[in-house]
């Protein structure tokens, strides 16, 4: 693997692109984000997406999202139920 080093001569991390046009695609970039004083180096570490990948992976993206966003609020459910009951039982145990 090759290493590449930014315009202030620091080692350039790798990161992850989200964006719909390269969703998942890794790249070397400065350590420091451009809005925070960065240099702006920028290579990419992956080949360019096939169009049928870049127009099928942000909709798995927003179904993972969409799927764990629903996970999350049955587990709030799921935890507002158990102490529901919990609650009954000892309400039960100490009025009997």
């Amino acid at each position: 693997m090759a290493v590449n080093i930014c315009h202030y001569r620091r080692l350039a991390r790798i990161r992850c692109s989200w964006t719909n046009a390269n969703p998942g695609r890794r790249f070397y970039g400065c350590d420091t984000n451009r809005d925070e004083g960065g240099c702006g180096f920028f290579v990419w570490l992956d080949p360019p997406m096939c169009e049928h990948s870049r127009n099928v992976i942000p909709g798995l993206l927003r179904s993972v999202d969409r799927l764990q966003a629903e996970l999350e609020t049955a587990r709030r459910r799921e935890n507002r139920e158990r102490r529901a009951w919990t609650g009954l039982v000892l309400s039960w145990v100490v009025f009997s």
